[in-house]
């Protein structure tokens, strides 16, 4: 039984996963699912004040050194730079750094230069340096780690996945019933319309869902099912149906209606709402970037370019292909679903 302390504190998430309920009790919607699953792993949970400055770091080590003088733990995980901060250099329990993010570019999009990106980038660097084991989200973010200075070559690549007992293609039935539901519940109809969804957080780093929403025809309905600050930015139109946040256990049955999935970030490593998109079955349209590792155009939808007229030509060419996608996305899913990765997890971490 490995006994393993995770690190962390709740503003660092809240910032970067925006509504996640997970982070009300500090985990990380990612560690949330993980760690459910997890066989022969006792997980304990330390949290940390917000990092702001040197003193934060100063005071966070002592109190990190008292709760480990009286506490034996295998490992020390942590999932961002600011959390490794606190571990000082006297401290020998060997380190796991899950690498969650592209860290500075999220933080520079969300809050620009100050001071604690600075610390994040310094507290990064250094974690490369001291973490005895990685995991990476995808290949892509695996290989920029190293080109960064990544020193150990005990790594493994553990995707975002998707919870299997939830996400899973509806019968006929039951999609139809939902579409009635939604229809009556948003005052809108469905018949000889294309639903375009979007599930998922609308902060800063997706503000190219605003690009999306004017990709949006007259044959279209687009879904947008999360919240954020963003979402004040796109237009209110007959078509575009803002649904705000919504309970987790719902999201399924929102996405059990979708003739297309879409996701606005080309830059990002390993959403779990793709996960989620591919166990669904359903065509999907990114943005070309960092996510051809897994999606690849023609097969599991479109991938675009980051304009107006991409997009709606993606939309509409994905549709088309939803029986040949369907088959590629849930054969691709079947590696996807946490349990199946939390069992990678286990394996990693007991070597």
């Amino acid at each position: 039984m490995r006994k393993i302390l995770k690190i962390g504190d709740k503003i660092y998430a809240q910032s970067l996963q925006y509504f996640s309920p997970s982070y009300s009790i500090g985990f990380p919607q990612r560690e949330q699912f993980l760690l459910q699953h997890c066989r022969n792993m006792e997980f304990s949970f330390f949290r940390h004040q917000s990092i702001d400055d040197i003193r934060d770091i100063v005071n966070e080590r002592k109190r990190l050194k008292i709760f480990l003088n009286s506490h034996k733990f295998d490992y020390l995980m942590v999932d961002n730079p600011f959390s490794s901060l606190i571990i000082d250099e006297s401290i020998v329990i060997p380190i796991v750094f899950d690498c969650i993010d592209w860290y500075d570019e999220m933080f520079l999009k969300e809050f620009g230069v100050n001071k604690k990106y600075y610390l994040l980038r310094y507290g990064y660097l250094d974690l490369l340096k001291r973490a005895s084991k990685v995991i990476a989200q995808s290949p892509v973010i695996l290989e920029a780690m190293k080109s960064w200075g990544l020193q150990t070559n005990n790594f493994r690549i553990i995707s975002n996945g998707y919870d299997a007992s939830f996400f899973y293609p509806y019968s006929v039935q039951k999609s139809l019933m939902l579409r009635n539901k939604f229809e009556k519940k948003y005052k809108i109809s469905l018949k000889g319309k294309n639903v375009v969804m979007y599930c998922g957080k609308v902060g800063k780093w997706y503000d190219n869902i605003k690009i999306i929403a004017e990709a949006i025809t007259n044959n279209d309905l687009f879904f947008i099912v999360g919240d954020g600050p963003i979402l004040a930015e796109i237009p209110n139109k007959e078509n575009i149906i803002k649904c705000g946040a919504v309970e987790f256990l719902e999201v399924p049955d929102y996405m059990n209606i979708a003739d297309v999935f879409v996701f606005p970030v080309e830059i990002d490593c390993s959403p779990i709402v793709i996960s989620e998109y591919l166990a669904i079955g359903k065509p999907i349209v990114m943005g070309k970037g960092r996510m051809e590792w897994l999606l690849k155009d023609g097969k599991s939808g479109r991938m675009v370019e980051n304009n107006v007229f991409s997009w709606r030509h993606g939309i509409e060419d994905a549709i088309k292909m939803k029986n040949s996608c369907k088959k590629n996305n849930l054969r691709i899913s079947k590696e996807l679903s946490w349990q199946k990765l939390s069992k990678r997890l286990s394996d990693f971490l007991e070597k």
